[in-house]
C-alpha cells in the first residue's frame, strides 16, 4: 500500500453496483432470526424491523457498499444506520481522527465527514433494496431548521427512517449546539413531519442537562422514536510530549467506558415518554444488551466493540451477541469482547536518513519501529500536521518510500536526520505467507515499491521475477539498490530476475509491457505461481489484464491504495466496492 494525501488527491470510488457487491465473494448464508426472546419490545412505527441490533451512525458501515454487505451477511442486523449526512459535502477533520486512550475506549473527532446529500443518494440507490428488505435509518444534520428539511427531502428516496444527529459533541454550529435548544428541535421535528412521511428519530447527547425534558418536547413534536447517546465530551488525549493527538484537539468520547452514561440517558428518557429507544453506547456483550433493555430501550447499537474486527469477524460477532439473548438469563454472560491493550498506541522515533531519489519522491529511514509482515502498514505522525498510512520497505530499521504530494507528505519531505516523528501499527492484512518451494512473481509501481522490496528480501529464494515501475527517471543508487536485491543461487546465477522500468515521458505503463513481454517469453515461469502486485490502481489492474489465462485470479494479490482514516475498521472510509474495508480486510486482497 503507497500513502494517499486525501486533501490534495482522493482516488475516485470503486464503481458501485449491486453486481460487482454479490458477484465476486462468498456469499454468507443467513440463517433464521427470531424476535421471540425480545416480546417486551417497542416498534418504531411504519418499519417492519425483525432483528433488535444495528451498528451506530458513523462507525463501520459508512459507505454504501459495506451497508449492502453488512445488511446481507449479518441476520442478526434488523435495520442499517447510515453515517450523518449534510446537504453539502464535508471534508472534516485531518487525521489523526481517532484515538484509544484506554483497552475499549476512544476519543474521536471525524468532523462528520461525508460526500453530501446528492453523491450519497446517487452511490446509494443502485444498492436498494437492502437484503431482505432491511430498513436504512438515514441519519441527517443541518445548521438550521431549513438545512434539515432540505437534506431529508434529497435523501427521502433512500430513507426508511431519518435519524436526526442533534447531539455531536465537537461541531460547531451543528450536532449538541442545536440539540440543546428545545425550540430548535421542536421546529426541526414538527416541520419534518409535516413535509415527510417517514418515521423521524432524533438522536440526544448525554451531555443535555435535562434528558427527560428533551425526550418530551421530541414526543411532543411527533417524534417516532428516541437514539440514545452519541458520545460524551468532548475530551482531549495527549501524546507522550504533551501535544493533542486528534487534529482537532478535542473529540467525543465512546466505547466500553460511556456503559453508564448511556444507561442512565436511556432509564431518564424511558420514564419520561413511551417512544421506542434506540440505545447505544459501550455495548460489548449480551449483558450489556440486557442492561439496556432493562433500562427501557427496544433497539440496540453496537460500534466501538467492531474496532479492529474484520468483516468475517463482525458476523460471529453479532452472531454469538444475539445467540445469549435466545437462552435462559442463567445462561448469559459471555466473555467481554473488548481489546486487552490499546490499538493506537504511537511509539517515538527519530529520522536517521532522508534521500531523495526522483521527482518529489523520498526514502524515509527512522530508527525503530515494531516489526511486520510485507504489505502491512503503519500510520506516521508530525504532531500538528496530521498522519497518513505508509507500508515499510523494511521493518528493521523502518524505511518509506514517500512521494510529495499534499500538506503531510512535504512535511515529511523535509524533516532532516534527528529529527522526531512518531508511528503506530501495524495494521492489515500483508501477502500472505507462500508454501516452500512455491514461486513468487513480484510487480510494483511507484512507491509501492516498498512493500515489495521487503516481499522480496523476506521470499528471496522463491521469486522468479520482480519488476520495478517508475513514471519518471530515479537516481542510479536507488536503481542499483533494488537491482542488489538480487542473491547467487546453488547454479551460480543471479535469482531472482529483478527489472527497474522507466516510464519514456509519450509510455506510461512500461512496467505492465515488460510484465506482458516475460509472459509471453517465459510462460512456463508463471504456471503455478503466486503474483504480489502493489502501485496506483490502474497499473494493479492492468497487471491482472495481463495475466489473465495465465495466473489465476486467485492467485494474484494486489495490495489496495485506499483512503485509511483510522486503521482500525471503525470509520469505514476505506470501503470496497465488495463490501470490504481496505484496513482491516486488507488492504492486500485476492484479486479474485
Amino acid at each position: 500500500m503507497c500513502e494517499v494525501d486525501a486533501v490534495d488527491s482522493e482516488p475516485a470510488g470503486p464503481e458501485v453496483t449491486l453486481t460487482n457487491l454479490m458477484c465476486s465473494d462468498t456469499i454468507h448464508q443467513a440463517v433464521p432470526f427470531s424476535l421471540d426472546h425480545l416480546r417486551s419490545f417497542m416498534e418504531i412505527p411504519g418499519l417492519r424491523i425483525r432483528s433488535p441490533f444495528t451498528i451506530p451512525s458513523g462507525i463501520v458501515t459508512t459507505v454504501p457498499t459495506v451497508i449492502a454487505r453488512i445488511a446481507r451477511d449479518i441476520p442478526e442486523i434488523g435495520f442499517l444506520t447510515t453515517k450523518t449526512i449534510s446537504v453539502e459535502p464535508r471534508e472534516g477533520y485531518r487525521e489523526p481522527i481517532l484515538y484509544e486512550y484506554y483497552p475499549g475506549c476512544f476519543v474521536n473527532a471525524v468532523g462528520l465527514a461525508n460526500p453530501g446529500a446528492k453523491n450519497f443518494l446517487q452511490a446509494m440507490q443502485p444498492l436498494l433494496p437492502l437484503h431482505e428488505n432491511k430498513p436504512l435509518l438515514v441519519s441527517i444534520m443541518g445548521t438550521n431548521v431549513e438545512e434539515f428539511l432540505q437534506c431529508a427531502l434529497i435523501l427521502n428516496p433512500i430513507a426508511d427512517a431519518f435519524e436526526l444527529n442533534l447531539s455531536c459533541p465537537h461541531v460547531k454550529g451543528a450536532g449538541q449546539s442545536i440539540g440543546s435548544d428545545p425550540n430548535a428541535v421542536r421546529s426541526i421535528i414538527g416541520l419534518l413531519k409535516e413535509r415527510i412521511d417517514k418515521p423521524v428519530i432524533p438522536k440526544l447527547s448525554p451531555n443535555l442537562g435535562d434528558i427527560p425534558g428533551m425526550a418530551r418536547v421530541c414526543k411532543e413534536a411527533g417524534a417516532d422514536g428516541l437514539c440514545l447517546i452519541n458520545t460524551v465530551g468532548p475530551g482531549t488525549a495527549a501524546d507522550v510530549d504533551g501535544n493533542p493527538i486528534l487534529t482537532n484537539t478535542a473529540g467525543g468520547l465512546s466505547g466500553a467506558g460511556i456503559l453508564p452514561v448511556g444507561i442512565k440517558a436511556v432509564r431518564e428518557a424511558a420514564a419520561a415518554v413511551d417512544l421506542p429507544i434506540i440505545a447505544m453506547g459501550g455495548i460489548t456483550c449480551a449483558d450489556d444488551v440486557l442492561a439496556y433493555k432493562q433500562a427501557g430501550a427496544s433497539y440496540f447499537g453496537v460500534g466501538s466493540a467492531l474496532a479492529d474486527m474484520t468483516t468475517p469477524q463482525i458476523v460471529s460477532f453479532f452472531g454469538e451477541l444475539g445467540r445469549p439473548l435466545r437462552q435462559r438469563p442463567e445462561q448469559l454472560s459471555p466473555p467481554k469482547c473488548i481489546a486487552t491493550a490499546s490499538r493506537t498506541t504511537y511509539v517515538k522515533t527519530t529520522v536517521t536518513r532522508n534521500e531523495p531519489f526522483g521527482p518529489d519522491l523520498f526514502k524515509l529511514s527512522l530508527e525503530r519501529g515494531p516489526a511486520c509482515n510485507p504489505g502491512r502498514f503503519f500510520f506516521l505522525r508530525l504532531p500538528g500536521i496530521g498522519e497518513k498510512p505508509f507500508s515499510p520497505a523494511g521493518d528493521l530499521e523502518p524505511t518509506y518510500f514517500v512521494r510529495a504530494v499534499g500538506p503531510f507528505t512535504r512535511a515529511l519531505q523535509s524533516l532532516k536526520p534527528g529529527d522526531s516523528i512518531f508511528m503506530r501499527g501495524p495494521y492489515g492484512q500483508g501477502f500472505p505467507e507462500p508454501a516452500s518451494g512455491s514461486r513468487i512473481v513480484l510487480v510494483a509501481g511507484g512507491t509501492g515499491a516498498a512493500p515489495i522490496l521487503m516481499a522480496l528480501a523476506r521470499w528471496k529464494e522463491l521469486a522468479v521475477r520482480a519488476f520495478f515501475g517508475f513514471s519518471a527517471p530515479i537516481e542510479s543508487w536507488f536503481q542499483d539498490e533494488i537491482r542488489g536485491s538480487r542473491s547467487v543461487s546453488s547454479s551460480g546465477s543471479l535469482h531472482p530476475d529483478v527489472r527497474v522500468v522507466i516510464d519514456s515521458p509519450d509510455h506510461v505503463g512500461e512496467v505492465v509491457r515488460a510484465l506482458e513481454e516475460d509472459v509471453v517469453s517465459n510462460p512456463a515461469l508463471y504456471t503455478d505461481c503466486r503474483v504480489f502486485v502493489c502501485g496506483p490502481d490502474p497499473m494493479m489492474r492492468a497487471t491482472v489484464k495481463a495475466l489473465e489465462n495465465r495466473v489465476p485470479r486467485g492467485k494474484i494479490f494486489p495490495a489496495r491504495e485506499d483512503i485509511m482514516r483510522c486503521g482500525i475498521g471503525i470509520c469505514g472510509s476505506c470501503g470496497t466496492g465488495t463490501g470490504l474495508r481496505s484496513c482491516v480486510d486488507g488492504p492486500v486482497m485476492c484479486a479474485e
